[in-house]
Order: C-alpha cells, then structure tokens, then sequence
C-alpha cells in the first residue's frame, strides 16, 4: 500500500496565479512610497506591453538574486510586503496573459523584498513566460520568495529541490521548504511533507505523523490527501484501522475526480467495504474511472459489462473495454477467454471500438 501511495506523488503542481490562498497572520507592513517606474509601476502598461518570443529575452536574474538558502534560513524567513494595490497590478496581468508587464512589476517589488512577487517572478522564468526559461533563475528567485515568508515559493522551492532542476537535488532541504509551507497550512506542502514523513527518508519514518499531514491537506480539499488517507485508514497505518472512514475519505477523492479513487470506491461500494452495498452505483465509479484513462477502472468495467452485475450485459463494450486496458498494462485471461467466445463479428466490433477510443467512445 505504502508503495502505491509513493508511486504517484511529489510531483511538481502550477502555482496559483493568486497569492497565497489563506492569508496568514503577522504581515509586515508594507513601504510607505509605492516605487513605481515607467517600467515597471505605471498603471498605463497594463494591456499594452508584449509578451517577448524567443528573438527577445531577459536571461537569467543579477547576482543581486542571492545564493540558495540553508534550512535554517528557511526556517527563519519572515512575511512578504503587504501593499495588496501595486501587486495586483502584476497578477492582473500575469491573468491577461501580459507577462513582461507583470515581470517587470512584479521584478521592481520583488527587487524591495516582497516574496510574493519574488515568487511570480520565480514562475516566470520557471515557465518561461515573457523570459527566457530558467530552471536555475527561478529557483534564486523562488529562494527570494521562501526568504520573504511566501508559502507558495517554498512549496515551489521544495519541488526543485526533490527534482534537481536549477539546484543540487537534495531532499532533506525539500523536505525543509515543504515544512517551512506546512507551517502556513499550504495543503500540498503538507501532502509532500507526509510523504516524506510516510517514505523514511529525508525525514525519520513516522506513519503517525504522515497521516496528521493528510488530514491536514485532505480537509482542504487536496484530493490526492484523501486519497493517500483513505488508504491509511484502510489498513490502520498511522490510524486505527477504519473501513467506514477510510471509504468517507475514498468516496471525498473520487468525488473530485481522482481516477485511482473512483476504482477504490467503486470496489468498496460492489463488495460492500465500510458502507452498504451497491453495485450499479459500483459500476458507475468503474465507468467514470475507465473514461478517464484508468486501465484498472476499464479492467473492472470491462468485467461489470461481461458478467451483468450492476449493468445491463454489453458484450461488445465489455471486449472493448478489455482490449483497451490490456493495451495499457491491465491483464485478465478471465476477459481473454470471454472475448475468443465472442462471434466474429462482435470481436471485429469492439476492436474497432478500441481503436477509436477516446474519439469515438
């Protein structure tokens, strides 16, 4: 279980346009003058300004960047500027997609130690946005941004670190910028975290302290938190083993489209698993699951459609949806069998249909 969980995950997530999503406590206050410039300030560039190609960039950041921070550093960074008027400007346009306008707003406030802009900047470049693209650029100013407190650099941060893009690839300091995120309640940063916790290796494997992480990430609604915690509490990992909590949690993540998910509930709900019974409620979780790509969700799917339990008997659908999940990895000889019983003509049928699919589905 642990290792389907793992398999999955830490991976690198867009960063909202928006600042942080819960504003957290004890802000600093912001400058008293605003700093605007004709470049970067003026209410006058927003609309006007070019996204530059690739016969135009801004290369890489000046030294004045600064060097990558240490854990303790992290650990120690404040909050962001808070005059809310001049960043919007920049996040206005980063929605209209103005790039270089929002980078060379957001670039003149990051450059007077406001963290969230220095984390769009770090988007920016990460992207390659109105800039040349850089790995290396957005994870000095993703630094600036963790430096200023901006729970959304840190997570980004952290992802550079776990991948070694821009940065030595070094865990443990992922691990710090996941931490140092948690601590706002930013629920990726959390989910990573437990992760790391659940994996034993850039921190000392805690399964307790992993499924406290979930909770925390899954109550804000981060399916793959759910997921990860429904699981948990499907074999008493870190938890007390629940099936009726771990099928709430289960149903949550399938709810919210977590393919994976809707297979698990779907399989809960057929075989009656912490809740009652139902198979053509089943059998609708393993048809969204198989719509959606999932070569397991199409595997149970393909065999609801064969057998008539929970759905009207199809044969043709059913040996499509076998062949396309065989072709994806999802053996089954039970299914294998039941297509070379099927006359010629229905077996030709579902292979066109197989072929066709996802457009002709």
């Amino acid at each position: 279980m642990k290792s389907a969980i793992l398999a999955a995950l830490l991976v690198a997530v867009a960063l909202p346009a928006q600042a942080q999503q819960a504003k957290p406590p004890a802000a600093k206050p912001a400058p008293a003058t605003t700093g605007s410039t004709d470049k970067a300030g003026a209410d006058k560039s927003i609309g006007v300004a070019p996204v530059l190609g690739s016969s135009g960039t801004l290369g890489v950041p000046p030294p004045a960047a600064g060097l990558l921070p240490s854990a303790d550093e992290l650990l120690k960074s404040g909050r962001a500027l808070t005059d809310e008027g001049e960043g919007d400007l920049a996040f206005g346009a980063f929605q209209r997609g103005l790039y270089l306008t929002a980078f060379q707003i957001a670039m003149s406030r990051a450059q007077r130690g406001d963290g969230v802009s220095a984390t769009l900047v770090g988007r920016l470049y990460a992207e390659g946005l109105g800039v040349k693209q850089s790995d290396k650029a957005a994870a000095a100013w993703y630094q600036q941004g963790a430096l200023g407190g901006d729970p959304n650099a840190q997570l980004a941060l952290g992802l550079l670190y776990l991948d070694g893009r821009g940065l030595k690839k070094d865990r443990a300091k992922a691990a710090d910028a996941f931490e140092q995120a948690a601590e706002w309640n930013e629920p990726q940063a959390l989910y990573n975290l437990g992760l790391l916790y659940l994996d034993g290796t850039a921190r000392p494997r805690d399964a307790e302290k992993a499924a406290s992480l979930f909770s925390k990430s899954a109550g804000q609604g981060n399916i793959d938190a759910q997921f990860a915690l429904a699981q948990l509490y499907a074999e008493g990992e870190g938890v007390l083993l629940d099936d009726g909590i771990s099928t709430m949690w289960m149903a949550k993540a399938a709810k919210s489209g977590h393919a994976d998910a809707a297979v698990e509930y779907g399989i809960r709900l057929f075989n009656g698993i912490g809740t009652k019974k139902d198979i053509i409620a089943a059998a609708g979780w393993f048809q969204r699951a198989a719509e959606a790509g999932n070569a397991v969700g199409q595997n149970r799917y393909a065999r609801i459609l064969a057998s008539g339990m929970g759905a009207d008997p199809d044969p043709v659908a059913a040996a499509k949806w076998h062949l396309i999940a065989e072709k994806r990895g999802a053996k089954d000889e039970w299914l294998d069998e039941f297509v070379e019983k099927l006359p010629e003509n229905e077996r030709k049928a579902a292979e066109i249909a197989a072929e066709r699919w996802p457009a002709g589905h």
